[in-house]
């Protein structure tokens, strides 16, 4: 059985919980996982923590271990981790992502040995000479240059019907055309560190001298769980005033305010780390100020060529991804309430940071970490590699047994453990709204 058909029930109600905080929006198959692999490491801990306890504690294990997996039910898809970064359960309290980083391992032309090729994280600058038969060097100041790719193909230059083998380009725009001497490699002419040295290879004739070559590493990134501990503590009387003269039981109330302050915690955690690693972009400034004879819903529309400037910002960095939500202060809501791409999401329970709607294409999430008038955006993917942080989960919130003492005190603790890592920072930036 796996672990979706394991815990169906279980994932319906976190479905649930996930809906009524997104607009209506359904888990996909990767978060419904997350929550399935979490419930599953507090299932196997709270057995773990039964068989090393007393055995009149053991007839408690049913109700105990239901009231545990119903917190874990609801309070994982209650995080807006699941939207800023991607979320990796892990199956022991240490482990590493791994990945592969492809790099050239011969320097060719502009592409110099060691310079990442089709990375993970961003595709760079492309040079579409080096897997081709031309190539273009830049050369050391000096009378002649050994060229680097042989056999040179002659005669690959016109100049007014005269036929060359290597075309130099200089600063100043001019050319001077030459020809390989007699070893087939030599070129003789004055050179500049400044100049281009363009000239073809044979890339057909086997066998090959030298063949532009791409490497594979195996790269991994540590991930270790840390945690996070509250304990609740309160009255047997104020328990049963609370019960008998409100109807209302303490003990979950309290549990709740518990729980929420971890849940609010750790989205502030994930959201600072954002924020501290996001790069700021000057362009991205936009002011509140009206110009003279502008209207305000019109003023304020333009706030969306900020929007789209730091999706391509992102984009132009990475040449492969493309933002798909916003953080932000609470103060820009009112700006957005007058934008015609806001489409505000109903709003019931908030615990800190929460989604507040979308704007285009961008999913927005309101958090008051953020200084007034900032805001960010960022990649959150289906994978490592197109997210900019992992949140990786060991343990979800798990209490310990209700204890009561003598005098009336009742105690309980809570603890999570998890790990938060930075993964590709070129995947946010941020700005912000000036008066």
């Amino acid at each position: 059985m796996t672990l979706l058909e394991q815990y169906k029930g279980r994932l319906a109600v976190s479905e649930s919980v996930y809906s009524r905080a997104h607009s209506g929006d359904k888990m996909d198959n990767h978060k419904k996982l997350v929550i399935a692999k979490v419930l599953d490491n507090t299932s196997k801990f709270i057995a773990e923590a039964f068989d090393a306890a007393s055995g009149t504690q053991r007839s408690d294990l049913g109700l105990y271990k239901k009231f545990t997996l119903n917190l874990t039910t609801v309070a994982l898809p209650n995080l807006i981790a699941h939207d800023l970064v991607i979320v990796h359960p892990m199956s022991s309290m240490s482990g590493f992502i791994t990945y592969i980083e492809y790099s050239a391992s011969k320097t060719k032309g502009q592409t110099a040995a060691g310079k990442f090729l089709n990375s993970p994280f961003a595709l760079g600058d492309v040079d579409p000479d080096y897997t081709g038969d031309r190539v273009v060097e830049t050369p050391a100041a000096g009378a002649s240059l050994v060229l680097s790719w042989t056999p040179v193909v002659k005669g690959s230059f016109d100049d007014n019907g005269t036929k060359y083998d290597v075309k130099v380009s200089h600063a100043d725009g001019t050319v001077t055309y030459v020809n390989v001497g007699s070893d087939g490699k030599t070129i003789t002419t004055t050179l500049l560190a400044t100049d281009r040295v363009a000239y073809f290879y044979d890339n057909i004739i086997v066998p090959q001298d030298d063949l532009p070559m791409l490497k594979a590493e195996m790269k991994n990134i540590a991930l270790v769980a840390k945690a996070r501990r509250i304990a609740v503590f309160y009255s047997q009387i104020a328990a049963f005033q609370a019960k008998t003269d409100y109807g209302f039981d303490l003990g979950d109330q309290l549990a709740e305010k518990a729980v929420g302050q971890l849940e609010y915690e750790i989205d502030t955690e994930i959201v600072q780390m954002l924020i501290d690693n996001a790069p700021t972009d000057v362009s991205l400034s936009w002011s509140k100020t009206l110009p003279v004879g502008v209207s305000k819903a019109e003023h304020y529309q333009g706030f969306m060529e900020i929007v789209e400037d730091a999706k391509r910002v992102v984009y132009d960095r990475t040449k492969r991804f493309v933002p798909n939500y916003m953080i932000c202060a609470s103060d820009l809501l009112p700006v957005f309430a007058f934008i015609r791409d806001w489409n505000p999401a109903p709003v019931s329970d908030v615990n800190g940071p929460y989604f507040a709607g979308t704007l285009g294409s961008l999913k927005v999430f309101v958090s008051p970490a953020l200084a007034a008038g900032k805001f960010l955006v960022g990649v959150n993917g289906s994978d490592m590699m197109s997210s900019a942080a992992v949140y990786a989960p060991y343990m979800a919130v798990v209490p310990t047994m209700l204890l009561q003492y003598a005098d009336g005190g009742t105690s309980q603790g809570w603890s999570t453990m998890y790990d938060l890592k930075m993964l590709n920072a070129n995947l946010l930036v941020s700005g912000g709204i000036i008066a």
